[in-house]
């Protein structure tokens, strides 16, 4: 009994480390694709999926655009099938690695993908362990293979520099979201079942997927973000304007921080720029003879960055008061624009669904089965308080000659 004691702990610990140990699943790392970038395109009825592969040899320190080689940093290369993943098997046909996700940036979808459903891009990344639901999803208006074969000058992975533009610009500017797919797939699931894609094209005419071009200060194309893709349902049905797609945002209160600029009060044309940091979007809706109502009521927080404005004293209250006023004046005409550009698509880019169900639940039942025509015929009534808390040290525009002048 006592042996068995002695000796039965330790053999047990033993066994159970030889049934764990072992390295029979390993995948080294010179096996495997790392991909930065996926796009999809549609080919007749069969999808075309395009993949940007890193090359560690023309990445690392030293090498590559940025450290004076010769190499080109990722290659692209496209496969074909019926399915999104028959096409994504079909790379070992021509691939000497295993195409590696963990790593991928951004998925780009091109315009004829998204207006034929995006249902099944969506299911083979929530289906599949080896996909990431956190990639940015962008949609552009021609190839999406195109724009994975576009360089950039500062950042070595294209991929990841499309990433960090769309994260900048939902920081900053607030004018297009970044939009996450497990996010695509929530907002397509809500109520509303609409969502807002970015878009990102080539600006220019010359092509910058050959490393000569990194021999100029200049490059002849960029990649850019442009307009916002309207999708309802699984299927995109048109496009928003940068003035649109901020106007949705105030309303779906997903301002972050933004700049807006206008013309100074007393000179039309001369303009200032305030950044709005702080916003707050707040929805109360109401019913009147059995219709929605939905007052938005917007607050925000701002400080004044430039101003050509010459015959303002920006040291007076009612200056001020003038400013804030032009301020909200203008968030009123995007608001407006973003409004009547949902409305026109018969899409709730705004969100109002889920407003709905939530406060009114037994109307929403009827609602529910039209919620189209219920939204054409929602009356908004919007009120904009901005507060301008700083105008910067000078409560006149920089004026070269007047500081001349004064030291006379």
């Amino acid at each position: 009994m006592r042996i068995a004691r002695r000796f039965g702990l330790p053999l047990t610990i033993t066994l159970c480390m030889l049934m764990l140990s072992g390295c029979w699943s390993r995948i080294e790392l010179n096996e495997l694709a790392i991909t930065s970038a996926t796009s999809i395109d549609r080919k007749g009825e069969e999808w075309l999926v395009s993949f940007q592969v890193l090359i560690p040899s023309a990445i690392s320190s030293g090498i590559g655009i940025m450290g004076g080689g010769g190499g080109a940093p990722v290659n692209v290369y496209s496969t074909v099938g019926k399915t999104i993943k028959e096409a994504n098997s079909r790379s070992f046909f021509e691939s000497p690695r295993k195409l590696y996700f963990a790593h991928n940036r951004v998925i780009v979808i091109s315009e004829e993908t998204a207006r034929r459903g995006i249902n099944p891009i969506l299911d083979v990344y929530l289906r599949n362990t080896d996909a990431r639901e956190t990639v940015d999803v962008l949609v552009t208006s021609g190839s999406a293979r195109k724009i994975l074969e576009q360089m950039m000058q500062i950042q070595k992975i294209s991929g990841d520099g499309i990433r960090e533009i769309n994260h900048l610009e939902s920081m900053y500017t607030s004018v297009l979201p970044e939009v996450k797919l497990f996010q695509l797939a929530m907002n397509l699931s809500s109520d509303s079942a609409s969502a807002l894609l970015p878009e990102v094209f080539l600006s220019g005419k010359s092509d910058v997927s050959s490393l000569q071009v990194f021999e100029s200060t200049t490059l002849p194309a960029k990649i850019k973000l442009g307009r916002a893709a309207v999708i309802k349902k699984d299927k995109m049905v048109g496009w928003l304007s940068r003035k649109e797609a901020l106007g949705v945002a105030f309303l779906r209160n997903d301002i972050k921080k933004t700049l807006l600029t206008y013309a100074c009060p007393e000179e039309k044309n001369k303009h200032l720029t305030i950044q709005l940091g702080t916003s707050e979007t707040k929805l109360k809706p109401s019913l009147t003879d059995g219709k929605l109502n939905v007052k938005v009521d917007i607050k925000g927080k701002a400080v004044l960055t430039q101003s050509d404005c010459s015959s303002m004293d920006l040291y007076k209250p009612e200056i001020v008061a003038e400013l804030e006023n032009a301020a909200e004046q203008e968030i009123l005409r995007y608001t407006d624009a973003g409004w009547r550009a949902s409305q026109r698509l018969k899409t709730d880019a705004v969100g109002f669904a889920d407003m709905a169900h939530r406060k009114y639940r037994k109307q929403w039942r009827t609602w529910k089965k039209d919620w189209d025509s219920v939204f054409s015929e929602i009356e908004i009534k919007v009120a904009a308080d901005v507060t301008l808390l700083n105008v910067g040290l000078s409560n006149q525009p920089l004026n070269v000659n007047n500081l001349r002048e004064g030291k006379k």
